[in-house]
């Protein structure tokens, strides 16, 4: 980019947490004389282990917020840019807390000499005027509170002050390139082999990430992307610029919570008070009385006894020379939460058998407020009381 930094003025640059060493720390002892090197040295120490776990455990990508849209005033044609408050972690490990709404007015980036660096949006037609940029926040840092300071020898009178606060701030600009996807620094888990996964995982944590002392030592930059949007020209020459889609927030990365994580994986409402137990299958057992065999399912709730067919609960056992076999029913019968199917056969040796329930498809098992079969007790549900599932034991019948 050209020119960016006359359109949208940086903030200050530097990372004083690097080049530093997060494996040193300061060793005190009595009469040890510190100087501001050494505080520097300790904070630093903090900073770039935080940073380095959290890149590495948690990734990088939007934490929270920082939802990217434009804003358009018909009046006076003005197009702006506009970005929410929020959260992100760069794959440095920075955490970057953006406060305030920030506006980006791109009414005349077509007349700006970065207009001359950005392309065409993918697929756009020959001839097309229309040009793609990215919206990029970065982490910086800055100075603040000014005090009088000890002036060093024979210094004027102006380095008699010093900032006495860091502060962890931001840039948002336009870019005319995307950052890396992923970042050098980043470890794409996404790409694993199918296949056994603890394999695959274990190759992928014994294949080291890129030089590790990138994290610590200078020179790197993480910027992320936020949103893309495509813009054209407005006049020939040029006299303003319009918005002609976009802002696209879906080109970023993630990083939620393993809270929210743990609940999209189990479907259970972890915080807060935890959601009713789903409708599921509690357990079976089998029992011979010489003559036949009776199943007998037992259940988290009383199910409704219309539902209860030879579609929605169904007995196989296992026979070695012809495989699964579906066991004869004589009837069904629903007590409370339990159901006892008695089959027309018994079992005289040891047998392997299985109980399948459903909870989904044209004939579901349902609960007395109409609600689908939800799995097995104790296993992840559906997030939704309305989502079924089925559920299967696979027993041993002992006579």
């Amino acid at each position: 980019m050209s020119d960016t930094a006359t359109l949208f003025a940086p903030l200050e640059d530097d990372d004083p947490a690097r080049p530093g060493d997060p494996f040193s720390r300061l060793r005190y002892h009595y009469g040890q004389l510190l100087g501001a090197e050494d505080f520097a040295a300790e904070q630093r120490y903090h900073v770039l282990r935080e940073r380095l776990l959290t890149a590495t455990l948690h990734g990088h990508g939007t934490v929270w917020g920082l939802r990217v849209t434009a804003r358009e005033d018909a009046a006076s044609n003005a197009v702006q840019l506009v970005c929410a408050p929020g959260l992100a972690v760069d794959a440095l490990g920075r955490l970057i807390h953006v406060e305030q709404e920030v506006c980006l007015d791109v009414t005349g980036l077509a007349l700006a000499p970065f207009w001359s660096d950005l392309s065409p949006p993918p697929g756009a037609e020959a001839g097309s005027r229309a040009r793609r940029a990215f919206v990029v926040l970065s982490y910086r840092a800055c100075l603040a509170d000014e005090v009088p300071a000890i002036a060093p020898p024979c210094s004027d009178s102006g380095e008699a002050m010093a900032h006495a606060r860091l502060l962890d701030r931001w840039r948002l600009c336009l870019a005319a390139e995307a950052p890396p996807d992923p970042h050098p620094l980043a470890r794409d888990g996404s790409a694993l082999p199918a296949g056994d996964l603890r394999a695959a995982l274990l190759e992928f944590i014994l294949s080291p990430p890129a030089e590790l002392s990138r994290f610590w030592s200078g020179g790197d930059e993480a910027p992320l992307l936020l949103a893309t949007v495509d813009l054209e020209p407005v006049g020939d020459p040029a006299e303003r610029t319009r918005l002609v889609a976009g802002p696209d927030n879906a080109v970023r990365a993630l990083l939620p919570d393993v809270q929210t994580v743990a609940a999209v994986a189990s479907g259970a409402r972890l915080i807060g008070a935890g959601a009713a137990a789903a409708f599921a299958l509690d357990g079976a057992t089998a029992a011979s009385d010489g003559s036949a065999v009776t199943v007998t399912a037992r259940f988290s709730r009383p199910p409704q006894a219309a539902s209860v067919s030879p579609d929605s609960l169904r007995v196989f056992r296992f026979d070695p020379g012809s495989g699964w076999v579906e066991a004869a029913t004589v009837s069904r019968t629903s007590t409370g939460n339990e159901v006892a199917i008695l089959l027309g056969e018994d079992w005289t040796a040891e047998t392997t058998w299985q109980l399948v329930a459903i909870g989904a498809g044209p004939a579901p098992l349902l609960d007395a407020e109409g609600n689908p079969l939800g799995g097995v007790v104790g296993q992840p549900q559906g997030r939704a009381p309305t989502a079924g599932r089925d559920a299967s034991l696979v027993l041993k019948f002992v006579p």
